[in-house]
């Protein structure tokens, strides 16, 4: 059996386990708050980690930090919840991710002034739009315990979504209305990628939710191939309905507004994904998952005859997007306009794809372009329509009449 038969095999039986849980959670029904709280922003989350103040605490010193977030493509800052801090991000277009495990605020510790100060904090942050939602977990953790973090806040404030996040999916299927959900397992280490990823997509979709991950920060050698590995992880992980992000703190952010090369090579990443944020939140969660064949590993050194990696289906006869040459994942979508959308993720990592695709029914291909951030139609040849798609990254078309 060849490594591209190997390469989804544990993952495909996870995936199977995980569509099969998904259809038989007995979840209750959605509160009225759920379609008010969903997030409106594709978040590019700043943290200098979590469960305690390790933000600055200068006034000067965190508008400092706050300019450099918004020039290295951060939309949100997750941190301990201040007045000041909320007044100098609202000033330089950042949202907050409000910390619930800090002291103070403590959501669950049970000290008894704790969970008071945190249902008043969350009351008084009712409707505030600077606010991104509200960060509960980012561990290990109990679906029970959770749940009831999450309903105690949906209870003080039911307009901003809740975070919970685990180690490899675990516990996620548990959760009980959950807004946004998410795990880490930084794989380019632990490996486990296409099985968490394929058991998100089944949670988000059996629960009506979003998934976010937790990446390592320095998967490859920081200024040379980092970036590829930070790119490619975002780009699959979009195709399967990724809707934002945030980096396991170490290190990154120099102080003084300064990024060191490991903060540079995350920047780098951040623009990649941002111009394509606001397009990200049309389209939902994928309706399904495709890939084209392979010929090469992801890592582009080992060569094998062209075949569909296991565990993901062949692009269906009747897709609207043919592809015809290019190696590509494609998460499959519907539009907020109720047209066919598809998120194509370069299946390697070091080389780019030169996409040749055919779309079908006389439809034209729209690809949204960086750049400019807006959409271009591809005007076709012989019937066909032809782009690059850089090392790692991905792009996002839609049909066209």
């Amino acid at each position: 059996m060849s490594r591209i038969q190997l390469f989804c095999g544990v993952s495909f039986a996870l995936f199977l386990w995980s569509a099969i849980a998904a259809a038989t959670a007995d979840e209750p029904a959605k509160d009225p708050g759920h379609e008010q709280r969903k997030p409106k922003v594709f978040a590019i989350i700043f943290n200098m980690g979590y469960g305690g103040d390790n933000l600055p605490k200068d006034k000067a010193e965190f508008e400092k930090l706050a300019v450099a977030c918004k020039e290295a493509h951060y939309n949100v800052i997750l941190g301990k919840y201040e007045d000041w801090r909320e007044e100098i991000c609202r000033k330089h277009g950042l949202l907050m991710f409000v910390d619930l495990l800090v002291a103070d605020h403590h959501v669950y510790r049970g000290l008894p002034a704790e969970v008071p100060k945190a249902k008043a904090l969350c009351e008084k942050l009712k409707g505030n739009d600077a606010i991104y939602g509200y960060h509960l977990w980012s561990d290990v953790m109990k679906a029970d315990g959770r749940s009831r973090d999450i309903a105690n806040v949906h209870t003080w404030d039911p307009t901003h979504p809740t975070y919970c996040g685990s180690y490899r999916m675990k516990g996620n299927s548990g959760l009980v209305n959950p807004d946004l959900h998410g795990y880490y397992d930084f794989h380019f280490i632990r490996g486990g990628l296409w099985g968490h990823l394929n058991s998100a997509w089944n949670v988000s979709r059996s629960k009506d939710a979003y998934f976010l991950i937790y990446m390592a920060p320095a998967p490859g050698k920081i200024g040379i191939g980092n970036y590829n590995r930070l790119a490619y992880t975002d780009s699959v992980s979009i195709a399967y309905g990724l809707k934002g992000y945030l980096y396991h703190y170490a290190g990154g952010y120099a102080g003084d507004g300064k990024w060191d090369a490991q903060g540079q090579d995350l920047a780098k990443a951040n623009g990649n994904v941002a111009p394509l944020g606001p397009e990200l939140m049309k389209i939902g969660n994928p309706t399904d998952i495709y890939s084209t064949p392979m010929t090469v590993d992801s890592k582009n050194r080992e060569h094998f005859p062209a075949a569909i990696p296991a565990g993901f289906k062949p692009v269906p006869a009747d897709y609207w997007a043919q592809v015809e040459a290019g190696e590509v994942l494609i998460g499959a979508f519907k539009d907020d306009q109720k047209r066919d959308a598809a998120v194509l993720a370069n299946h390697n990592i070091y080389m780019a794809q030169k996409m040749k695709l055919k779309a079908k029914d006389g439809k034209k291909v729209e690809l949204f372009d960086r750049a400019t951030k807006a959409w271009k139609v591809l005007n076709p040849a012989d019937g066909t329509v032809t782009f690059d798609i850089e090392p790692g990254s991905f792009e996002l078309i839609h049909a066209a009449n």
